[in-house]
């Protein structure tokens, strides 16, 4: 039976499935919006920016960035097998992926395939001249968490592109949450959502370690205040155990 889960085909089918019910929620979902101006500008800058939002939600992320306006999005996907998965969903939404983990607090390279794919988010995120920057998405607290703690993964990143942080909080009223460690989210169709935006700068060039860490802890009280945001629009309680 886990051959059969493994193979191929069924991962083309888990992808194919729920990528189309994550768009048809998508279509039927009423979403409230804040704080999207200043990233409308990112948008039409064209620069690199490095996307965050937390792992819980993960499901709601691709209803955010519009591939018409946005730059080119690329997802780390991890190694492991569920990571496969990963990349046909991404690739039916219309992303690149690249293989490896999210970084260790300590340090972004310390992850099996880590320092590969580090390189590789680098080169991706700078671009071209014909594309200008990129966008890299990711989920700071992933893929084993825990929960709401922010690893350098993504700040190291900015700081190597000078790329702007943009924190995004999601909330659908209506939802199945599972019983893992981040929560996880699958919203429900025909509900209202928030969406909700923030906006760090890119982490400076000469940031030492110990600024690092300020910084680190900063990004992180922002994107969880979007996100708790998210769910006070909607009436919600957010609740997440560390």
């Amino acid at each position: 039976m886990k051959d059969v889960l493994q193979s191929e085909f069924m991962q083309d089918l888990i992808a194919g499935t729920l990528v189309g019910y994550l768009k048809f929620c998508y279509r039927t979902t009423r979403w409230t919006i804040e704080g999207q101006a200043p990233v409308e500008d990112i948008w039409d800058g064209k620069g690199p920016v490095v996307l965050m939002f937390w792992h819980g939600r993960l499901h709601l992320g691709h209803a955010s960035w519009p591939r018409d306006r946005g730059q080119p999005v690329c997802v780390l996907a991890s190694m492991s097998k569920s990571g496969e998965v990963s990349m046909k969903i991404n690739t039916r939404f219309g992303y690149h992926s690249i293989r490896g983990s999210s970084a260790k607090k300590s340090d972004p390279t310390k992850q099996k395939g880590g320092a590969q794919a580090f390189r590789e988010l680098i080169r991706w995120i700078r671009g071209d001249r014909e594309t200008g920057g990129r966008c890299v998405a990711m989920t700071p607290d992933g893929p084993r968490g825990p929960a709401r703690i922010m690893t350098e993964g993504s700040l190291k990143l900015s700081q190597m592109s000078n790329a702007p942080l943009v924190v995004l909080g999601q909330s659908t009223k209506r939802y199945l949450e599972f019983n893992t460690w981040d929560r996880m989210r699958i919203p429900l169709p025909f509900t209202r959502g928030a969406m909700v935006w923030g906006v760090l700068p890119a982490i400076p060039a000469d940031t030492d370690e110990t600024q690092m860490e300020v910084l680190r802890l900063q990004a992180e009280e922002a994107l969880t205040g979007v996100t708790d945001r998210a769910d006070e629009i909607l009436g919600l309680t957010t609740r997440v155990t560390r």
